[in-house]
């Protein structure tokens, strides 16, 4: 199979009016490749499908009308690319989902073969929901996961600022084609993305999002991470769709906890209730998931070394905890002041250090949600073991 042929012969078959996702998996696991699928007799393609007739008729019709060097072109000028099933770079995780895409257009410096985390939740979001997840971002980031959201206002554009603003990978899977930025006000966003992150749609160029494309959505979301975490959703908010897919996939399903008095709380506490993990830290996370910054790499397989619990001797030592080894050299730096028995501020750690502000203030929140360090009521920092 020419892996070039097969590439546009997918994206051509994804352009196919009545063909979705499980439809054109049907076509290429009957034909053999999607080439073959677009290059079968009628009759065939009818016996296959459901409304056979027509979904035949669209796909010769299709076919005649798709020029492949005008698709090839417009994607080069885009700076995006198609990346179909049959690529080794397709995400392996969203291969074992029954209705995977058959395949993504991508804009961006994406990177599948790291495991990615979906942070989700409500529009709406409240300040504190805001900074959850943002501060869940960083520290996701910080152990090496990718942080997926759908870049929607509220709690998704948050997710993504936070892995941005530590410089960690994040992708945004949207709910239309990759040339239209929706919702509109995050125009910045995107931009950022496009440079320092990836864009994922498996929408054609030219598709608006509506009520349909957002479900489509969300199982891409699931499907491509080991974890979902909704940080804050309505009963029946999009957060909801993305949770239960996550959890129809055999993946790991986090809740934030909040008010109980505030809409925004019930669906988290539904899950909670439900059966959803409660993550009130990434440490909640980062445990069930069993992962360790050694073996992220190796997720995928079934070898791969896994994370033992410390004995209750190491606990109540002061032997240097789990979570302050390997740590970012920024981290690390503030660390080892801190160890010394110093109990700096701020500013005094930043001329010690000759660290600039705004990087300062990163280390010093990842190591506060990593329970290393912690800040007085007199704004002095000194060490939590």
């Amino acid at each position: 199979m020419d892996a070039k042929e097969e590439n546009i012969s997918s994206m051509i078959l994804s352009l196919v009016p009545d063909v979705g996702a499980v439809t054109a998996r049907r076509l290429i696991e009957h034909f053999g490749s999607a080439k073959a699928a677009l290059e079968a007799p009628r009759k065939e393609v009818a016996r296959v499908c459901k409304a056979g007739e027509k979904i035949a008729s669209s796909i010769a019709e299709t076919r005649k009308s798709c020029n492949p060097d005008k698709l090839l072109d417009r994607l080069e000028k885009f700076g995006a690319k198609y990346v179909c099933y049959a690529d080794p770079e397709y995400p392996q995780l969203l291969k074992n989902i029954p209705d995977r895409p058959i395949g993504l257009y991508v804009k961006g410096s994406a990177d599948f073969s790291i495991p990615c985390v979906s942070i989700v939740g409500s529009r709406r979001c409240s300040i504190y929901g805001e900074n959850v997840a943002r501060k869940f971002a960083e520290a996701l980031c910080a152990e090496g996961f990718c942080v997926v959201s759908g870049m929607a206002r509220g709690i998704d554009a948050a997710a993504h600022r936070g892995a941005l603003d530590v410089g960690g990978r994040t992708a945004a899977v949207l709910g239309c084609g990759l040339d239209i930025i929706y919702p509109p006000e995050n125009a910045s966003l995107y931009s950022e993305l496009s440079k320092r992150g990836s864009l994922i749609s498996e929408f054609p160029f030219g598709r608006r999002a509506d009520k349909g494309t957002f479900p489509i959505r969300n199982r891409i979301i699931a499907g491509i991470s080991v974890a979902t975490v909704v940080v804050e959703s309505d009963s029946r908010g999009g957060s909801m769709i993305t949770a239960r897919v996550a959890a129809e996939y055999g993946r790991d399903v986090f809740a934030v906890p909040g008010r109980i008095d505030v809409p925004t709380s019930r669906g988290c506490h539904d899950l909670i209730r439900d059966g959803a993990i409660l993550a009130s830290s990434v440490g909640d996370i980062l445990e069930s998931l069993n992962f360790s910054r050694q073996n992220l790499f190796g997720f995928l397989s079934d070898s791969a070394p896994k994370k033992t619990a410390s004995s209750g001797t190491e606990k109540n030592s002061f032997s240097l905890p789990e979570s302050a080894k390997n740590l970012p050299p920024d981290e690390a730096a503030v660390l080892n002041i801190l160890k010394q028995g110093e109990t700096p501020l701020a500013e005094e750690l930043a001329q010690t250090i000759g660290m600039e502000a705004r990087k300062l203030a990163a280390a010093l929140t990842m190591l506060e949600i990593r329970a290393l360090i912690r800040k007085r009521p007199d704004g002095r920092y000194e060490r939590a073991f």
